[in-house]
């Protein structure tokens, strides 16, 4: 009997909301559940969406001018490079057809296409080379946002509200009801004293907890 009634003054644990299995050992259903919950809500949040969209634009543009400036710098050495070449400018002046020695014109042709071939390798690893800067460049960005937590003194925080506000009515009938002496009937006053004394039967079974589904 004293083992029973320590039992009964122990504090009661909920079992797991989603299945129904006992709090120890715990399940782990309710933590899942509240990650994915978690994660909704931040897909949700507006402001998570404002910060993604401001840094991944910043980081891009950022990327981008990088490269930018490296093919500038690329071209400028190419078109000097190409300068430099002999019959390149009577090349250009005949528009490829030079009045050349057909062995000057095979070779300024591959001097050319070479030059043209370590153009373009030297372009797309500049391109591999700023691409692989976006997780630093993203970081920066990051870290240039600021943001606070609200005090725990903040009334928001010590008396949330969730839900649509209550209506007006309700609390001014709870009010009069808390302020003045409702009175039964004679009539429900007996049947109350009934029940007191065990004449109204078997009390009423308590609710079952909802099924859930995974």
């Amino acid at each position: 009997m004293v083992g029973l009634l320590a039992d009964m003054t122990a504090p009661v644990e909920a079992n797991c909301a989603i299945c129904g299995a006992p709090p120890f050992p715990e399940c782990p259903h309710e933590g899942e559940r509240l990650e994915l919950a978690l994660s909704q809500a931040m897909e949700r949040w507006a402001g998570l969406n404002a910060i993604r969209e401001w840094v991944l634009n910043h980081a891009r543009n950022q990327i981008i001018s990088t490269f930018n400036q490296l093919r500038a710098m690329r071209m400028e050495t190419h078109r000097n490079y190409l300068e430099s070449l002999p019959y390149y400018t009577l090349y250009r002046r005949f528009n490829g057809q030079p009045p050349l020695q057909p062995a000057q014109v095979h070779l300024i042709h591959s001097q050319i296409h070479q030059a043209n071939t370590a153009l373009q390798q030297g372009v797309d690893q500049d391109w591999r080379t700023s691409c692989m800067r976006y997780p630093e460049v993203l970081d920066y960005y990051f870290g240039l946002i600021g943001f606070e937590f609200p005090s725990e003194r903040d009334t928001r925080i010590l008396d949330p509200r969730f839900g649509a506000p209550k209506e007006a009515g309700t609390r001014k009938i709870r009010e009069r009801r808390d302020s003045v002496d409702f009175r039964e009937p004679p009539r429900e006053r007996r049947r109350e004293r009934r029940r007191s004394r065990g004449g109204g039967g078997t009390p009423p079974p308590a609710p079952l907890p909802p099924s859930f589904r995974r």
